[in-house]
């Protein structure tokens, strides 16, 4: 547990000292903003729709930009090399193939468990309404194995490995370090809901000029559910959306240096 805590908390200092990796966090919120801005309406015409497939394009393309460049950035960052956003561009591309093929192995490990949940909601009278609830419920536990994802792509960065040996390093680490990494997966997404709450709490006491009666009815296992349209509460939400990738990203790395033996630049 020491050592999670360490992890944590040297993550949290380093999360300030790079500058750049805000820039490539901030792409989070990126197709978030597009999708307001060019919203999908009922019967398109072939020119909207032409430029809602382009706004999905660059979307996807925003996801990998930040899901390849943050942790990029903390990767060089820890180990002490200083990169340009020019040199973190590259990086993009060079690993965007290894990073679109491992994220297509995760997706088909949860599609089984999404149809689980999807049928066993369907079973309840509040369908569907029940379903992002329990989406979340089934999908919590699952925060344990967080540091196989980052450990893959962290191996991608590190030693240049495909897909296949990235995953079997990650597993090993993660099987021969298994408490201080579940540790590390569980404290995180407590954090992360307490966050949530917070969020939610203050928009709710903002919004209702301080009144706490407008907490009674807070869901506090999914908490953002009912404020999802809620501008407020999107603008708070998005501090955190940009925040959040930096600091797990210098978490994972950290370990990842340690547990692999690898040099960490003080």
């Amino acid at each position: 547990m020491s050592d999670a805590l360490m992890f944590i908390k040297l993550a949290w200092e380093n999360t300030w000292k790079q500058k750049t990796i805000w820039l490539f966090s901030a792409l989070s919120i990126a197709p978030q903003l597009l999708f307001r801005i060019f919203p999908i309406k009922p019967q398109p015409s072939l020119l909207v729709l032409l430029l809602l497939i382009g706004v999905f394009i660059i979307s996807i393309y925003f996801w990998y930009a930040n899901a390849i460049g943050v942790p990029y950035l903390a990767y060089c960052f820890s180990i002490g090399r200083t990169v340009s956003i020019r040199e973190t561009l590259f990086a993009i591309n060079k690993f965007s193939g290894r990073i679109i093929g491992f994220s297509c192995l995760t997706i088909l490990i949860f599609v089984p468990c999404f149809l689980l949940v999807v049928i066993f909601s369907t079973k309840n009278s509040t369908f569907p309404a029940n379903l992002p609830a329990n989406l979340f419920l089934a999908f919590l536990p699952l925060s344990i194995f967080n540091s196989i994802w980052d450990f893959s792509i962290i191996g991608f960065f590190a030693k240049d490995l495909g897909v296949r040996k990235s995953i079997k390093e990650a597993w090993t680490l993660f099987r021969n370090h298994f408490i201080v990494l579940a540790s590390i997966g569980i404290i995180l997404r407590g954090i992360l809901q307490v966050i949530n709450v917070v969020a939610v709490c203050l928009t709710l006491l903002i919004q209702s000029g301080f009144d706490t009666t407008s907490l009674s009815n807070l869901n506090f296992i999914n908490p953002s559910l009912s404020l999802s349209h809620n501008i407020l509460f999107l603008l708070i939400n998005a501090v955190v959306q940009i925040s959040w990738p930096p600091f797990t990203a210098f978490v994972f790395i950290l370990a990842y240096l340690k547990f692999s033996s690898a040099k960490i630049h003080p």
